[in-house]
C-alpha cells in the first residue's frame, strides 16, 4: 500500500481543517494510500517526521494549512534535499500560493488533483538562509499576517489583515534601501517591496498575472514613497494591470536580487507569512529545486 505523509496545521485560517481530517483520510485509504498524520504548530519537530521520508516508499508529503505551515515544510525538505513530492491542500486564511498554482478551494477537490500524480519540479526562492515558496516581503502591510490577532483571524478571516494593515498606516514612515540586481543598482525611499516566485499576497493576486514558478526568475515589485492623496491612482492602475506603467512601482525580474536597508525603520522582513531573515537580504532563485503536485 502507498503512503501518504499528512501535515496539517489545526489553527490555520479560520480552524475548519480538523474537522474534514477523518473523510479526507477515508478518501485516501479508498484510493489505496495509507494515511500518517502529523498535527503541526510552530514548535514542533517537523525535521523528525519528515528526515526518513525519502526511504519510506511514500506516495507524497500533503500539508494542509495556510502559506506559513507551508513554508516550514517547504524549509525542511530543501534543508535536507528530500525528493518526495509534495501536495498543498489549501486551509489558511490567504492561501497565496495555493492560489497561484490554482488548486481548489474544495478538500475533496485537492485530493483528486494529487492522486492524478503530476508531478513537476518548480522553483524555490531562498533569502538568506530561509527558502520561500512564494514571497519574501518588507514594509507597510506586508506582515500583516504576522501581526493580526489570531483570534480576529478565527473571527473574521481575511478580513483580519486588512484591518491590522489599516492600523500599520497611521504609524507607518517610509525607508530607504539599496537594490543590487545583475543589471541595476537602484537607491529609492519606499513604502514596501515584495520579491515574487509565485504571484499572490494577502490573498490577492494583482501584481504579477504572468509570473512562472518554472522560469527560474523572481519577480520585484516595489512600491516607492506615495504621497497620500496618490493612493487611489496607484490602487485603480494596480487593479486595471496597469501597474508597470505607473510611476510610482518599480517593476524587475531577475535572477538574484540584493536588498540593503539603508536608512529608516523597518521591521524584519517576512517570508510566506512568517518571520524571515534580517537586512541585508541576499535573495536567489533555486530553479527546478522542489518537486510538487500541479
Amino acid at each position: 500500500m502507498k503512503k501518504i505523509k499528512l501535515i496539517y496545521n489545526s489553527g490555520a485560517g479560520q480552524s475548519k481543517f480538523k474537522y474534514f481530517l477523518d473523510t479526507i483520510i477515508e478518501k485516501f485509504m479508498q484510493n489505496g494510500i495509507e494515511v500518517s498524520v502529523f498535527r503541526a504548530g510552530k514548535k514542533t519537530n517537523l525535521y523528525e517526521y519528515l528526515k526518513d521520508v525519502d526511504n519510506e516508499d511514500c506516495y507524497g508529503i500533503v500539508v494542509a494549512g495556510g502559506d506559513g505551515t507551508i513554508n516550514r515544510v517547504v524549509n525542511v525538505i530543501m534543508q535536507n534535499n528530500i525528493k518526495t513530492p509534495l501536495g498543498i491542500i489549501p486551509a489558511g486564511t490567504s492561501n497565496d500560493f495555493a492560489k497561484h498554482i490554482k488548486m481548489p478551494a474544495n478538500f475533496s477537490e485537492c485530493i483528486d488533483r494529487i492522486l492524478t500524480g503530476n508531478v513537476q519540479k518548480v522553483d524555490v526562492g531562498l533569502a538568506n538562509n530561509k527558502y520561500f515558496i512564494n514571497v519574501c516581503s518588507a514594509g507597510l502591510f506586508t506582515n500583516a499576517s504576522q501581526k493580526a490577532d489570531k483570534n480576529l483571524k478565527n473571527a473574521v478571516g481575511k478580513l483580519s489583515y486588512f484591518i491590522t494593515a489599516a492600523e500599520q498606516l497611521i504609524k507607518f514612515r517610509p525607508f530607504t534601501v539599496k537594490v543590487e540586481t545583475e543589471k541595476d543598482i537602484i537607491i529609492e525611499k519606499i513604502n514596501l517591496f515584495l520579491v515574487f516566485n509565485g504571484s499572490s499576497v494577502g490573498g490577492i493576486d494583482m501584481f504579477t498575472t504572468d509570473s512562472s514558478i518554472q522560469d527560474g526568475m523572481l519577480d520585484m515589485v516595489i512600491l516607492k514613497n506615495w504621497k497620500f492623496y496618490q493612493v487611489p491612482s496607484i490602487l485603480s492602475n494596480v487593479l486595471r494591470g496597469n501597474h508597470y506603467e505607473d510611476e510610482n512601482i518599480i517593476y524587475l525580474r531577475e535572477k538574484w536580487i540584493n536588498i540593503n536597508k539603508v536608512k529608516g525603520k523597518c521591521d524584519r522582513p517576512d517570508v510566506d507569512g512568517d518571520e524571515g531573515p534580517e537586512f541585508p537580504l541576499k535573495i536567489k532563485c533555486i530553479e527546478k529545486a522542489l518537486n510538487l503536485f500541479l
